[in-house]
């Protein structure tokens, strides 16, 4: 921006001189210094205005969707990024303007190995068509049916806010988890593979889940029969564990990470 309004001030100042030589009138010489200075100062407001407007106050930097959290903004942000999970719990439910305080335990190691836990306050914006789920059942669940008593696992976009507290799209929120039980997991299956008597899906975050004959396969919000036939490279999933056989090694799971009990399957 220096450049420019450098350039525009010898350009200024070749014209005053320009103008004081075909005009013996001092005055007239003046009035026009006087009006390309003007001309300078608004050449220089413009290049400010427009640094501005691309670097945005720290509210309007990132906004992957508006305030008022428009259901297509946040499908938008539903489809093409790759999910960040979280846990903790619910502060409040506005269900007027579809929003969801909720306050994410966050854990971090310092470089002596010192392990510590913090909870910070996110803004979860939910579309009319967010999966609300039951932590047991994969059941969808109304915002006025939400324990905030128990704990809650919420897959969100990569993107937020920078707005205090950070505001971001919720992708799916399965709340009621109960505290003993393991909670069930979004994910973006990346690869297929055929097993004998089952599949092999390897999710975003590169874990094998395992899945056979007797896993229970489920759609969502249609009465479509899924099988795990349905299941693709791409397809988005809830996968629920057998508490019984949740760890790596056990028989179900056999090669994979974990057994996958019960699938939800989205209709993409």
């Amino acid at each position: 921006m220096k450049k420019t309004t450098n350039k525009s001030v010898i350009l200024a100042m070749a014209a005053v001189l320009s103008m004081s030589a075909l005009s013996a009138c001092g005055s007239k010489a003046v009035a026009a210094e006087s009006k390309t200075e003007k001309a300078v100062e608004t050449t220089a407001e413009s290049e400010a205005s427009k640094e501005t407007e691309t670097s945005g106050s720290s509210d309007d930097k990132l906004k992957p969707f508006p305030e008022d959290s428009s259901e297509a903004a946040s499908d938008e942000v539903y489809i093409d990024m790759k999910p960040v999970s979280k846990w903790g719990y619910i502060e409040s439910v506005d269900e007027a303007n579809k929003k969801i305080n909720f306050n994410s335990n966050e854990f971090t190691v310092d470089d002596k190995g010192n392990y510590s836990e913090t909870t910070s306050e996110i803004v979860l914006n939910v579309a009319d068509s967010t999966p609300i789920l039951d932590g047991t059942t994969l059941a969808p669940v109304a915002m006025s049916d939400i324990d905030t008593a128990a704990p809650v696992y919420v897959w969100v976009a990569q993107a937020m806010t920078m707005s205090m507290p950070p505001q971001t799209a919720a992708q799916v929120i399965i709340v009621n988890v109960p505290e003993d039980a393991s909670a069930p997991m979004y994910v973006i299956a990346q690869k297929v593979e055929n097993t004998d008597g089952g599949i092999i899906i390897t999710d975003q975050d590169g874990v094998k889940w395992r899945a056979d004959g007797d896993t229970e396969v489920m759609p969502y919000l249609t009465r479509n029969i899924v099988t795990l036939d349905d299941i693709k490279e791409g397809t988005r999933l809830v996968l629920n564990q057998d508490s019984a056989v949740t760890t790596s090694g056990t028989e179900k799971a056999g090669d994979a990470d974990a057994y996958a009990a019960k699938i939800l399957v989205f209709a993409d």
